[in-house]
C-alpha cells in the first residue's frame, strides 16, 4: 500500500500539478480492479501534455477520438485492455518501438515493447484488464525511464 501512495505522490507532483479534479480521478483509478478507459486516457494524455490537467474524462475521450489513433471506440466507464493502454502510451509519447511495433503498430506489439523495457509485469497479454494501480505504476515507470519523473 505504501508503494501505491508513493506512486500516486510521484505522479501527482510531476504530472498533474495542483488540480483537485485530477487528484480525485487518480484516487478513483487506484481503487478500480479494472482500470476504466476514460481515466486511463485522461491520465496518459495529461501526462504527455496533450490535454489540460483541468479537463474532464469526457474531454479526454473527445481528444482521443480527434487524434485518429487506431483504438476502439469505447465508453469512458468501460475497462481498458492492457494492450490499448500500452498503445496509448506509445502514441501519446511518440515512441518508435522495436521492429515488430514499427511493422505492425498496435496494442499487441505495444504491450510487448513496454514489457521488453521492463515496465509491464505479470502476464504480458494485450487482452488482459489491468487494475487502476497497475495503470498508474506503468505510466509512472514509463515517465521515470524517459526522464519525466521526479
Amino acid at each position: 500500500m505504501k508503494k501505491a501512495w508513493a506512486v500516486l505522490a510521484l505522479l501527482a507532483a510531476c504530472v498533474l500539478p495542483a488540480a483537485a479534479q485530477s487528484n480525485e480521478l487518480i484516487d478513483r483509478l487506484l481503487e478500480q480492479p479494472k482500470a476504466s478507459f476514460g481515466a486511463a486516457v485522461y491520465l496518459v494524455l495529461a501526462a504527455s501534455g496533450a490535454l489540460d490537467p483541468e479537463a474532464s474524462e469526457q474531454q479526454a475521450m473527445e481528444s482521443l477520438s480527434e487524434k485518429g489513433w487506431k483504438l476502439r471506440a469505447a465508453q469512458a466507464g468501460e475497462p481498458i485492455h492492457l494492450g490499448e493502454f500500452c498503445f496509448l502510451i506509445m502514441k501519446a509519447f511518440e515512441q518508435k518501438g522495436g521492429l515488430m511495433y514499427r511493422l505492425f503498430p498496435g496494442p499487441r506489439y505495444a504491450v510487448r515493447e513496454l514489457a521488453y523495457q521492463g515496465l509491464v509485469h505479470g502476464k504480458v497479454h494485450s487482452g488482459r484488464f489491468p487494475s487502476g494501480q497497475e495503470v498508474v505504476q506503468i505510466l509512472s515507470s514509463f515517465l521515470d525511464s524517459k526522464g519525466g519523473g521526479a
